[in-house]
């Protein structure tokens, strides 16, 4: 994907997006990581922080690719969490990562490959996620599925069409 091509994609599925009342949203921002601008690597980090204390934070990091694979850039690691709101902050206000408050779910990819966090268990991989492709997951499902999960408490393996094997 080429990066003006990511910004407009994002531009219009957040303009989908229907946000509780009296949240705060931090983002989306994007941003390109060295120049010239327009250009892999670019970075996405995209917050909202509810009244309830409860927040969900997506981030992307993309890398080139190489252009005899079509070149642009791909998403080579990504974070999308769910859970309580520590009181620090980064430099943009995004609720920084505090083991001490709860995550309810998180879909990333790290060097360790793609895993959940989910129900209290820590790393999960992908071979005992069934019907879910973490590889593939979409921040805009994601967000989707935290807001249906905070208006009607459905589960979010429900939401999100997973099942956790042992």
């Amino acid at each position: 994907m080429r990066y003006l091509e990511y910004e407009q994609w994002l531009q219009i599925e957040h303009s989908k997006l229907i946000l509780e009342p009296l949240c705060i949203e931090i983002g989306p921002l994007v941003a390109p990581t060295t120049s010239p601008a327009y250009q892999p690597p670019w970075n996405m980090d995209w917050a909202v922080i509810f009244q309830d204390g409860m927040f969900f934070v997506v981030r992307e990091r993309w890398y080139p690719r190489k252009s005899i694979f079509g070149g642009g850039g791909y998403r080579k690691m990504f974070s999308f969490h769910y859970g309580a709101a520590a009181p620090g902050r980064d430099r943009d206000g995004i609720p920084a990562r505090d083991k001490a408050y709860q995550t309810i779910i998180r879909v990333d990819i790290d060097w360790t490959g793609p895993h959940i966090h989910y129900l209290g268990e820590d790393h999960i991989p992908q071979p005992r996620v069934r019907d879910f492709s973490i590889s593939d997951a979409d921040p805009f499902r994601f967000a989707t599925a935290v807001l249906q999960n905070r208006a009607s408490g459905t589960d979010f393996a429900a939401l999100m069409g997973f099942t956790v094997t042992p």
